[in-house]
């Protein structure tokens, strides 16, 4: 009895330990992205005021070379080597945007993992069985789903703007996977909660 008694006690302590590191690590994350984007709007600003500048420091002046973030990439130089100005901001534009909602997305864990240890103001208890997260899991698939409207809408902005001929675009699909699996898992949890709620009534 001992035995099983410590072994409990040091899984419990190993899952608090996990636990903690993933709170800090989805901060990190959060932070990164966010970073991130205000990045690529500041390297937008500096394109627009100056076109060959960002050129420079991030191309290397090469030719046809595509850039890619978040799934999303694009051809932004001729064969000539020289920046195609429309598909360069639609780059950055999209960039930052979907980076933004990437560091949204890991918001919304470091929220739930807290909100899970009780240490957020509007926590329930230890439990992760709470309406709370439920809504922040659903927000997360809204979050990822956004990312792919997004990233579909300048894609096709680009082949409007420059032509399907003079433009190489590509779309990730995993977006859409990621955020029908979010709902899913919110479901679950909501099923889950509703079961705690009966277990918590019987006792």
């Amino acid at each position: 009895m001992t035995n099983w008694t410590n072994d409990q006690n040091q899984s419990e302590k190993r899952r608090k330990a996990l636990t903690r590191v993933a709170t800090v690590f989805s901060k990190l994350f959060e932070v990164a992205y966010h970073i991130g984007a205000v990045s690529l709007l500041v390297g937008l600003a500096l394109f627009l005021l100056d076109p060959y500048l960002p050129g420079e420091w991030v191309l290397g002046a090469e030719a046809e070379e595509e850039l890619t973030v978040k799934g999303f990439s694009l051809v932004v130089t001729d064969s000539e080597a020289q920046i195609i100005r429309p598909a360069m901001v639609i780059f950055l534009l999209t960039g930052a945007v979907s980076l933004a909602l990437m560091g949204f997305v890991f918001r919304n864990v470091n929220l739930i993992l807290r909100t899970t240890q009780g240490l957020t103001k509007f926590s329930e208890g230890r439990t992760p069985f709470q309406k709370d997260n439920v809504r922040m899991m659903w927000e997360t698939g809204i979050f990822f789903l956004a990312i792919l409207v997004v990233q579909f809408a300048m894609s096709t902005l680009a082949v409007c703007i420059l032509g399907p001929e003079g433009v190489e675009v590509h779309v990730g699909m995993e977006n859409l996977v990621i955020g029908i699996l979010m709902f899913c898992l919110s479901q679950v949890f909501a099923l889950g909660m509703e079961m705690q709620k009966d277990i918590d009534g019987l006792v």
